[in-house]
């Protein structure tokens, strides 16, 4: 006789009336999670941002009594009252924070520019520019040592040169606020070499003196307008609104 075994098919049960499934719900303590830790991701990005901006006061304090070479990552922690290793975490070395330090040194330089006065020629709104970064430079010994001075390293130097696009930019804008210029190719890359000569005559200055010197600020505008001669007429006309 053959033996046959019964197998027993599960049935599947089914919810009560009147109860809900909860295999497809979350547990209401996932999304207070994700909120708390978005919320931690938020304090600890601006704590970054804070303990950046400490150390870059800390170098700039610094640099107003010292050279850029006797400065290290351990002076500038202690100075932010932040610990080394975490200075480190930010800026590995003493040239990447000064390449960051040089490039915030450049936005407040441009966002510190007085309004173009008045002027008869355009001229006069160079003089002004060139006039205005003298003081700037002879005024804060940070940005005088990173971005003429002769101790800065070739990038460090290239960071702010970076920068010179905005200032040639603001040069730009500031003659055209005032004139009518003629149309000119490659009319920002003019305007950033023409900041370019004045930034290599007053490194010239820092080397011999230390400072900008009122002279070599004079020399430095008219280089900068002899340059700009080339692409500009001597005189342009004034917008009606002047």
């Amino acid at each position: 006789m053959q033996l046959t075994r019964a197998f027993a098919i599960p049935q599947r049960s089914t919810p009560a009336a009147g109860r809900a499934s909860t295999a497809s719900t979350p547990h209401p303590s996932i999304g207070f999670s994700m909120a708390q830790a978005a919320k931690v991701m938020k304090h600890t990005q601006a704590r970054g941002r804070a303990r950046r901006q400490r150390l870059l006061a800390a170098a700039r304090a610094l640099l107003k009594d010292r050279d850029l070479d006797q400065i290290g990552i351990s002076a500038v922690a202690d100075q932010a009252g932040i610990p080394v290793s975490s200075a480190y975490h930010f800026y590995p070395d003493m040239t990447e924070l000064y390449k960051g330090l040089s490039r915030e040194i450049a936005f407040e330089m441009i966002a510190n520019y007085g309004k173009p006065k008045l002027a008869e020629e355009w001229e006069d709104v160079v003089i002004q520019f060139v006039t205005e970064s003298r003081n700037f430079f002879n005024s804060d010994p940070a940005a005088r040592q990173l971005m003429l001075g002769p101790k800065a390293a070739a990038e460090i130097k290239h960071a702010a040169c970076r920068e010179d696009y905005r200032f040639g930019n603001f040069l730009l804008t500031s003659i055209s606020e005032h004139f009518i210029l003629p149309p000119l190719d490659r009319i920002n890359e003019r305007f950033f070499r023409a900041v370019q000569i004045a930034d290599m005559i007053f490194s010239l200055s820092v080397l011999g003196s230390g400072a900008v010197t009122e002279e070599d600020a004079a020399e430095a505008a008219a280089a900068t307008i002899a340059y700009l001669n080339l692409y500009l007429p001597r005189h342009l006309p004034v917008k009606p609104s002047h």
